[in-house]
């Protein structure tokens, strides 16, 4: 009874397989897609990232901040008009009382012009605005450092699991056929119940494993979609092809991390924009400080007025224009201590951008120690996972023609293959490290690239 349930499994198992598959069969030839390519992924990541195109907005935001600022020192023209409708009553201070009553219309044009002299907080707003646009570029700069880490990271991760999901395919071959036979064997009584049972666990974790590999695969799609804004799916992308040597060429004894924290410090787009914030708060302590200095304007004004009655009673209209130039200067006094709260907040905040600069620096240092000792770590894996994929591959031809002379089963054959996928996916994983790694020391530096993505894949003149 155990033996035909065991079968009856099986065959209901395979069905689901085999219906499964027509039906994927069906939807791709459905649903023909255009393959998304890692130069389409970086271009719809490009334009449809939130964070970059936050970091992009705050950039554009920070240039017209500067225009301000320099607008402030320019000349400040003004004008203004009105029209009125009149009536005065007037009386006589006299024994009669008698009443008058005008009506009448006023109105006047005004031009005033104010050019700026001496205004020294005016200026330092100025070189701070233009230093803060620096800071954006390299905040911006850094946005697309980070864009396309995550991308390849994510790119590769999807390889990765692709690859984890053919191993546990293996896997689960290879458990199968060794219930199968288990089962064979009890109904021959050449084996134990608890030997099967022991097939049955080892298929049943091989099955756990797949769906595990299954859903990491569906995971690491949904965070590519999340970078692309746009849906993706397993037959959108071309994963049959092959990585480049490019990088796995290149050797970490070549530089030590200190070179590489040596070219971070001129050219990290992290530390250069927090060098930035330091120097505009610098700036904003000698703006608040100049709150205190004296202002002197040009001054200079047309007025042009018009009244139809004169400014007392029974007196004639007249026209009045008047045209004037000069200077004034002001001269802060007191202000209830607003001004050296204000000198205050700014030497707090440059304390603070002080401190930023130097943790900035500091977690620029770990970032590329870890990624250096990462990829120092994936090219040894490499190294020695080639050797066991040329082990497992000769293991498994050995197999395959033993299996032909009758000298093994297919147990045998099943086995020799997953050994070979779990050794090629543990080779994947080291060569995925050691792509990803180089690449996040370069945008660490501010030199990483689309081009440099573009890289990891082979082109068909490669293979």
């Amino acid at each position: 009874m155990l033996n035909r349930l065991y079968i009856t499994r099986m065959q209901i198992s395979s069905r689901f397989f085999v219906n499964t598959f027509i039906c994927v069969c069906i939807t791709i030839w459905a649903n023909p897609v255009h393959a998304l390519t890692l130069n389409d992924a970086i271009e719809q990541a490009l334009h449809n990232d939130p964070t970059y195109l936050a970091a992009q907005a705050n950039a554009d935001a920070s240039r017209a901040r500067s225009s301000q600022a320099f607008a402030r020192l320019m000349p400040q023209l003004t004008a203004s008009a009105n029209t009125n409708d009149n009536r005065r009553d007037y009386a006589l201070l006299n024994n009669r009382g008698n009443t008058t009553t005008e009506r009448y219309n006023s109105h006047g044009v005004q031009v005033n012009l104010t050019q700026p002299l001496l205004h020294a907080e005016k200026y330092f707003a100025l070189n701070q605005a233009d230093l803060l646009v620096n800071q954006a570029d390299y905040q911006l700069l850094a946005a697309e450092q980070d864009l396309l880490i995550r991308l390849v990271q994510a790119w590769l991760d999807i390889r990765q699991a692709r690859n984890a999901v053919l191993a546990s395919d293996s896997k689960l071959a290879a458990g199968q056929k060794e219930l199968d036979l288990a089962q064979r064997a009890l109904q021959k009584g050449v084996m134990s119940m608890t030997e099967l049972e022991a097939a049955q666990a080892r298929r049943d974790q091989a099955q756990s494993e797949q769906v595990t590999a299954q859903t990491e695969y569906s995971f690491r799609l949904a965070v590519l979609e999340q970078i692309i804004g746009q849906e993706v799916r397993p037959t959108d992308l071309p994963l049959n092809t092959l990585l480049s040597e490019r990088y796995a060429s290149l050797k970490p004894e070549q530089s030590t991390a200190e070179e590489w924290i040596a070219q971070a410090e001129n050219g990290s787009p992290a530390i250069l924009a927090a060098r930035r914030a330091l120097d505009a708060a610098n700036e904003e302590v000698s703006k608040q400080r100049a709150g205190h200095l004296p202002t002197l304007d040009m001054l200079a004004s047309y007025n042009n007025a018009t009244q139809g009655s004169g400014l007392t009673g029974g007196q004639t209209g007249f026209r009045n224009t008047v045209n004037s130039v000069g200077v004034q200067l002001n001269v802060p006094l007191f202000s209830g201590g607003e001004q050296s709260a204000k000198v205050g907040e700014a030497l707090a905040m440059r304390d603070k951008a002080r401190y930023e600069l130097e943790a900035t620096r500091r977690n620029t240092r770990l970032k590329i120690k870890q990624a250096w000792l990462a990829w120092k770590s994936s090219h040894a894996r490499q190294r020695f996972g080639k050797q066991a994929v040329k082990s497992a591959v000769l293991a498994l031809k050995s197999a395959e023609s033993q299996r032909a002379h009758g000298l093994k089963a297919d147990l045998d054959v099943l086995q020799a293959r997953q050994q070979r996928d779990e050794v090629m996916r543990d080779l994947s994983k080291a060569h995925n490290d050691l792509i990803l790694n180089y690449l996040k020391l370069s945008a660490e530096t501010g030199q990483l690239t689309g081009g440099d993505l573009l890289g990891i894949e082979c082109k068909d003149s490669e293979r």
